[in-house]
């Protein structure tokens, strides 16, 4: 017998492939290590997702001051936390849509939530639930700043993702939005202007797609719902850019509607029920927007600063537009005339220049003639438009560049720019300790939440503050209280009202409001009336009778809760439809 000697080992493995080479089978394939195939997966995922992360980062770097324990000194942050709050209390009694603050205004009630954006407030509420009022109300804000840029990405990246993310950083870099962040605490502006750059993207994809889905109209919707003013304002800006566009005109105009009738719950009663409030027949009690208008050269620099908004120039905070934003404007609009003018580029100019126009003092005349807009109360607000535009702008310029390497020199160049311009705006002015945030607590603890007291004070109401020890009076008449409960939104009371000669009257220490409803017995309906301060008059009738005072809903309010139910089945209809047009995907042979 002969050995064969092998230089090489023989395993069974090569004994293997020796058999199948001979019986001309093929090899079996060798699986990709795991770690191989993931790594694969990941760089797939990064390169088509990279721009977003790289926003997001941005976004929480710029806020990343906010993340330090405790609460910081801004203009309305305490607010926020007592609406937040008094929210919470609101929905755990089951009232919902949120309308009344039950414990405001020392426990006498303000219809807070129907003029007063409300979707902060539904938000926050809830996530307080898990991690507490203070972290809620700054993750909503770290979030709504984070996705405004993500948003602006998604707008302009259609072109080139290059543009998208420029446009991004860009509109995360403008002062205005440290202003609402550091120094205003704007919660609702925040985060309706996180939710605009999501309502052009909605409609640019409604456009693209010519189809009206189910989700178009939700970030209008959402930006109605974040901010009364800047939502009515963006809604007016949108409808005019839809008549610059003819393709998908009806189902843009159809996607519009449907968005005003699922806000109408918080738009319809907002508007239609203000001359309800103090502030509506004494407008000198809150602010005055002939006091607040801005100079160009607040526009173009001004000091930054923590304090307010004062009459005239004397400002205590900044309104610049940013040197980097204000020379991408002038670029893009020079862009739009030389090279690209389309209506819809034109119509960007013609917004962008108004807006600014509308800020300045030459434009009183069309405030003065204009009651709905004076409810803006500052014209400076009108800072949010050249924030959503300039980027939109920009891109018209940035596009002319052929050479990319010049172009992203270029835009790094901007970017640069825009950052040391605000490297100093990302902090807030103070954060406070324990008791400095509990003095301030007390200070502003179950008021208003808001500058004036008369604001959202119900006009029948008188404007000095008041207090309560008791929930019930009787003013006249021989009757005796036999039972009382009460909650913010209920008073249960049983009267003993024996016959008199005098006629008996009880005072009911609430705010009078056209939504309390008296019921008698769990059967009659009692009117009730407001007395001469403004606080709820019952007449009892006579004998032992038991009684319930409940915060209800006005004829209007009912009206938007059944227009916005009957759009959110519109919703559903839509989306139902989309998902039965879906192509199904062909069997494999």
């Amino acid at each position: 017998m002969v050995f064969l000697v092998s230089s090489s080992p023989i395993t069974l493995h090569s004994i293997l492939l020796a058999r199948m080479s001979n019986t001309g089978k093929r090899r079996p394939p060798i699986n990709k290590p795991i770690l191989y195939m993931i790594g694969t997966s990941m760089r797939k995922w990064l390169s088509q997702y990279y721009p977003i992360i790289i926003v997001a980062v941005a976004g929480l770097f710029l806020t990343s001051n906010l993340l330090r324990p405790g609460w910081y000194l801004s203009h309305d942050g305490i607010f926020h936390i007592y609406r937040t709050e008094e929210a919470l209390s609101m929905l755990k009694l089951g009232h919902i849509p949120l309308r009344w603050a039950g414990d405001f205004d020392q426990g006498f009630g303000i219809p807070l939530f129907s003029f007063v954006y409300p979707l902060p407030y539904y938000l926050s509420s809830v996530l307080s639930f898990l991690i507490g009022t203070m972290w809620s109300l700054k993750t909503i804000t770290i979030a709504a700043y984070i996705l405004g840029g993500i948003g602006m990405y998604m707008l302009l990246s259609v072109r080139e993702r290059s543009f998208g993310l420029f446009g991004a950083v860009i509109f995360l870099l403008t002062p205005y939005q440290f202003l609402n962040i550091f120094v205003r605490g704007t919660l609702g502006e925040t985060l309706a202007i996180g939710l605009m750059p999501w309502v052009l993207y909605s409609y640019q994809n409604l456009k693209k797609n010519n189809k009206l889905r189910w989700y178009h109209p939700l970030p209008l919707a959402g930006v109605l719902l974040a901010h009364n003013f800047l939502g009515i304002l963006f809604a007016a800006f949108l409808f005019g850019y839809m008549l610059t566009e003819k393709t998908s005109l009806k189902r843009a105009f159809g996607s519009l509607i449907i968005s005003l009738r699922l806000s109408a719950f918080f738009i319809l009663p907002m508007i239609l029920q203000k001359n309800l409030l103090y502030s509506f027949e004494y407008k000198d009690l809150t602010f005055r927007f002939d006091q607040h208008f801005v100079t160009l050269k607040q526009l173009l620099y001004s000091k930054w600063d923590y304090w307010y908004s004062m009459p005239g120039e004397n400002d205590g905070m900044s309104f610049q537009l940013g040197i980097a934003q204000i020379i991408l404007a002038i670029l893009g609009i020079g862009a739009i005339i030389i090279k690209h003018r389309t209506f819809a580029n034109l119509y960007l100019v013609l917004a962008y220049i108004g807006t600014v126009y509308l800020m300045h003092s030459k434009s009183y005349f069309i405030w003065d003639s204009l009651p709905l807009l004076q409810s803006v109360q500052f014209p400076w607000r009108f800072l949010f438009m050249p924030l959503i535009l300039t980027p939109l702008l920009a891109s018209n310029f940035i596009t002319l560049i052929k050479s990319k390497n010049i172009r992203y020199i270029l835009m790094l160049g901007f970017i640069i720019l825009a950052f040391v311009n605000i490297r100093n705006y990302r902090n807030p002015q103070q954060f406070m300790d324990n008791k400095e945030y509990t003095d301030l607590y007390r200070l502003y603890y179950n008021k208003t939440s808001t500058t004036f007291r008369t604001e959202i004070l119900p006009k029948w109401s008188v404007p000095h503050e008041r207090y309560k020890t008791d929930e019930i009076l009787v003013n006249s008449g021989n009757m005796t209280i036999d039972a009382l409960s009460h909650d913010p939104l209920k008073i249960t009371v049983t009267i003993n009202n024996k016959p008199d000669n005098s006629e008996g009257r009880v005072t009911i220490l609430r705010n009078y409001y056209p939504g309390w409803r008296v019921t008698m017995d769990n059967k009659k309906k009692i009117e009730v009336k407001p007395t001469e301060d403004g606080m709820i008059m019952l007449k009892p009738e006579l004998g032992v009778h038991n009684y319930i005072i409940k915060m209800s809903s006005t004829p209007i309010e009912v009206l938007g809760n059944t227009i916005t139910f009957l759009s959110g089945l519109t919703l559903g209809y839509l989306w139902y439809k989309n998902k039965k047009t879906f192509p199904l995907k062909a069997k494999s042979k």
